[in-house]
């Protein structure tokens, strides 16, 4: 808070330009820049986005939910600014978590040898979401520490400097010395070895210093780093005792004001959020790793800064030593789970699926060209309601499908996520298991038969519907949605088919082939964009099969970005991937003999 007013005093961000590194910090940000009269809106459907937004402001340059680019973007901006002493100025606010990132000291790396002017302000409180790992949450630590020895030298310096005659050359020589004292407590000063001029640290909470400093370093030359020092959620009466859950704090139930942007969609109201029916599907993947974990000790859980949001606390105390935190470092903690893998053991990668595709090439490379059995457990596998775009995770069968030896599957419920890691766990390649932010179902359905035995390329028959009629093949948590079509389509007597595919790689050959051929129709249905999901590899099967009879239909997400709104169910519902969308493609098939669309 202190750090975005004294920023707004001391520079004309409509002019300078400031990157907030993954941006969920830039709410002051928002309300200083005449969003404030919005606030109340911010996450929800019409309103605010919770990142900063392009198309809210002048004043937010990019959209970014992802750690540690600021700096990068910083500099590409400083590149094109000018190098006058009346340019522009470069700005990036980065967190301690997110300077931990590769990307972050690639960028440090560049910047410190290209002599752009550009301010590096760095927010270190110790924490991302969860507590800050790693050797350098360690050298931040000490340069906290440092803190001491750098009072006392201020201290001396003023009264040395008050000393006629002699004053000066004392303080100077005692200033040479400091400088052998300050490298005796932090050893070799990372920041200044690449070039970079640090300054700091100083208090991030004293908003009349920050002023003085931010107008003190503004035109100094080259890459200077400004060292804050802040606590986590500072002001939140909770956040001395429970920082983690203050990161993500939930509106509340006050009313919406008067003055509110109360905007909905054109023709919709606000979807409300269904009553959760069974676990998170997070949950039904941490308890599930756990169990397996005991009975195995081969199986070691890896995370990239994310213990709680994968689920993987009580593994981490129950098992610690078979934990590994890499902090914000996805391309680091996929090619350490493929030493893993190469050396014996079974690494579980758990990792967002938007921010798996951070670590593509040691993904490609590291994993599926050494054909290694690294399971990777992508949560968020989906829309994600309020995170929005940044955080969607609708891409990862389109770029694991194309990848060779690898598995890709999606559980249903809470009890084909503990068949499917059982499965993959039992693999000798990779295997990726996409579950989306949601609930699974809590009704368990199984229907005519008990459950098949979880092979790849094996899908799962859950009505036979009429055997000439319309199939539903449903990827993962959408089976839900088709099997609530169906049952809305048998009130009108139409009996349709629905199977559980459980695989967008491989795909069950003899299945889809025996539906094909029969069926007048097939419609698949995935929460992924169309372009190269599960729908695009039903389409590439059928056109290498003879005798297709079906008419197909691939129900997907559209080829744009989806906004973030209230609920994960509105998303689906605007994206078409719903259960009365699946009942729209049904009775036009019905009702025409061929799809719409």
């Amino acid at each position: 808070m202190e750090l975005t007013v004294a920023l707004h005093t001391v520079f004309d961000l409509r002019r300078d330009r400031c990157v907030w590194d993954v941006s969920h910090q830039a709410y002051p940000h928002k309300i200083l820049t005449g969003r404030k009269g919005r606030f109340d809106s911010l996450r929800q459907t019409g309103g605010l986005c919770g990142f900063t937004h392009p198309e809210e402001s002048e004043y937010d340059l990019f959209h970014t939910g992802h750690a540690g680019t600021s700096i990068s973007l910083a500099l590409g901006l400083a590149s094109g600014l000018g190098s006058g002493k009346d340019a522009p100025h470069a700005i990036a606010v980065i967190g301690d978590a997110s300077l931990g990132a590769g990307v972050a000291f690639e960028a440090l790396n560049n910047a410190g040898a290209s002599k752009q002017r550009l301010l590096v302000i760095l927010n270190d409180n110790e924490w991302s979401i969860s507590k800050s790992v790693g050797s350098l949450a360690r050298y931040l630590t000490r340069i906290r520490s440092a803190r001491v020895i750098q009072r006392a030298g201020q201290e001396i310096h003023g009264l040395l400097s008050a000393i006629p005659v002699i004053g000066e050359r004392v303080d100077r020589a005692l200033d040479d010395l400091g400088e052998v004292m300050r490298h005796a407590v932090v050893p070799g000063h990372v920041f200044e070895e690449l070039g970079v001029t640090y300054v700091g640290p100083v208090n991030g909470h004293d908003v009349l210093d920050l002023v003085e400093q931010l107008e003190r370093v503004k035109d100094l030359e080259g890459c200077v780093l400004l060292h804050l020092l802040t606590e986590k959620g500072k002001g939140h009466p909770g956040a001395p005792t429970h920082p983690e859950r203050v990161h993500g704090v939930k509106p509340g139930s006050a009313p919406r004001t008067a003055g509110a942007d109360s905007r909905k969609l054109p023709g919709r109201e606000s979807a409300v959020a269904k009553k959760p029916q069974g676990p998170a599907f997070t949950s039904a993947f941490a308890d599930a790793l756990l169990k397996l974990a005991e009975g195995d000790v081969r199986v070691h859980a890896i995370t990239a800064g994310m213990p709680s949001g994968t689920g993987l606390e009580t593994f981490a105390e129950r098992l610690s030593l078979r934990f590994h935190d890499t902090g914000i470092t996805e391309q680091h903690a996929v090619a350490f789970a493929a030493g893993m893998a190469k050396a014996g053991l079974r690494p579980v990668a758990a990792i967002y699926s938007t921010f798996l595709q951070r670590a593509y090439d040691q993904v490609f490379q590291e994993v599926a060209l050494q054909n290694l059995p690294v399971l990777f457990c992508m949560d968020r596998a989906g829309l994600v309601g309020q995170d929005g775009p940044t955080h969607n995770g609708v891409f990862d069968i389109a770029y694991l499908r194309t990848l060779p030896n690898f598995v890709i599957a999606a559980p249903r419920d809470a009890t084909d996520m503990r068949r499917m890691l059982e499965m993959g766990l039992r693999q000798a390649g990779p295997v990726a298991l996409r579950y989306p932010r949601a609930n699974a179902s809590g009704s368990e359905r199984i229907h005519s038969s008990e459950r098949r035995e979880m092979l790849p390329g094996r899908a799962e028959v859950l009505c036979e519907g009429d055997p000439a009629g319309v199939v539903v093949w449903a990827l993962g948590p959408m089976v839900d949605c088709a099997l609530e079509a169906a049952e809305r389509l048998a009130a009108d007597g139409i009996r349709i088919g629905v199977v559980d595919a459980r695989f967008a790689k491989p795909l069950d050959g003899e299945l889809l082939a025996r539906d094909l051929s029969t069926r007048r129709a097939l419609i698949t249905v995935e929460e992924h964009q169309r372009a190269g999901g599960f729908g695009s590899a039903v389409l590439e099967a059928a056109s290498r099969l003879p005798n297709v009879r079906a008419s197909l239909r691939v129900l997907a997400i559209p080829d744009r970005f989806i906004e973030h709104r209230t609920t994960r169910e509105e998303q689906l519902e605007e994206s078409g991937i719903d259960a009365a969308a699946v009942e729209r493609a049904v009775r036009s098939v019905h009702n025409s003999g061929h799809p719409v669309g």
